[in-house]
């Protein structure tokens, strides 16, 4: 009598593999849009402010904080002035104007501030925290194509400074 082999597994079903596979590509997709929620979590509270307190609700579980987002493309020193006070030859004044170009709120950037010589070599060099430049200020950000106005008294000792250089940026 001839010898009939069994298959040692049986293949599932078709209709179970699709299930699965549908089951597997949905789990996949909900991760991804998950970590793409977490990801651009300040975007989307910037873009739909309707979704904002549901977002802090869920960053309340999770441990983590929406802030505004960051363009610094779009923060620009529109105008800057170095003077010396009248009175004081030690005592700097730096006047200048911070604009955010971008359509969202920003934060407050840093700001570098290197007192330079005669032939443009720097004499000392300072980055600013916007606690520093903004002191008591109510926000600590920039609406969408607005100003801020820094004004910032500087005791430059005995430095002969005659020039400067000021870059604003996002660490």
């Amino acid at each position: 009598s001839p010898v009939v082999l069994s298959p040692l597994l049986s293949p599932p079903a078709p209709r179970r593999v699709r299930w699965m596979s549908l089951a597997g590509s949905l789990l996949a997709l909900l991760v991804l849009a998950g970590q793409s929620v977490w990801h651009y979590r300040n975007q989307l509270a910037a873009r739909f402010p309707e979704a904002k307190p549901h977002l802090e609700a869920a960053c309340a579980q999770l441990g983590c904080r929406i802030e505004p987002p960051l363009d610094p493309q779009a923060i620009s020193i529109e105008s800057s002035d170095l003077q010396a006070e009248p009175g004081s030859r030690a005592v700097l004044v730096l006047s200048a104007v911070l604009r955010n170009r971008a359509s969202f709120d920003q934060e407050l950037p840093m700001l570098e501030l290197a007192l330079t010589d005669a032939q443009d070599t720097p004499l000392a060099r300072r980055v600013l925290k916007p606690a520093d430049y903004a002191p008591g200020a109510r926000k600590t950000s920039i609406a969408a194509g607005a100003e801020h106005q820094v004004r910032l008294y500087i005791d430059a000792g005995q430095l002969k400074a005659n020039g400067y250089r000021l870059y604003a940026f996002y660490p």
